[in-house]
């Protein structure tokens, strides 16, 4: 009988510990993505970003439209408006919204974002929005104070699980990791 409840015991005790660290390696790997987005955030105060970053002639190779450079130009300049007057923040944006916004036509629009950010539509939306909150979460601490729910709306979500699994998506972490370790971080500082 005491075999036994050695045997058990010692079981049990090395599923904790392997539990344990599973568990440590999954906050490691959490913290890493938390602080490369931190990282990037910090790189973006410092410089400029020359066309969010997108190196227009890599991309320029697969043109499946035939797309006058000119045209081309036009809207990249007005979409490189559009990002930076935060209209990306209104709920119920579509791309022929877009494109008849940017006196252009949703199919060159929808493929200059797919050659040019490298992006489909809905992707680059999402991006824009979780780059804008992310940049206010880090810059503005009164946002960690606010819900998630909150958070979701304000930059255009339909709802708070849209807006997680964006931002998953876009940083690898967390809405709530993300707040979480800047508090914790304000704190110790």
């Amino acid at each position: 009988m005491t075999t036994i409840l050695i045997i058990v015991g010692s079981s049990v005790l090395a599923l904790a510990a392997i539990v344990f660290f599973l568990l440590r390696r999954n906050q490691k790997i959490q913290y890493a993505k938390y602080e490369k987005v931190i990282s990037q955030l910090k790189n973006e105060e410092k410089q400029a970003d020359v066309f969010n970053g997108t190196d227009r002639d890599t991309l320029n190779g697969n043109k499946n439209l035939n797309i006058h450079d000119d045209t081309v130009n036009y809207i990249l300049q007005k979409l490189t408006k559009f990002e930076n007057s935060e209209k990306f923040l209104k709920k119920d944006l579509t791309l022929t919204f877009l494109a008849n916004s940017l006196d252009t036509n949703p199919r060159y629009l929808s493929e200059i974002i797919k050659q040019y950010k490298g992006k489909h539509f809905n992707n680059y939306l999402n991006g824009l929005r979780i780059h804008h909150i992310t940049q206010l979460l880090y810059k503005e601490p009164i946002y960690r104070e606010y819900k998630i729910t909150y958070l979701a709306e304000y930059c255009g979500f339909a709802s708070r699980e849209v807006f997680a699994i964006a931002f998953k998506k876009e940083t690898g972490v967390t809405p709530s990791y993300f707040i979480n370790q800047l508090r914790t971080e304000e704190v110790s500082k």
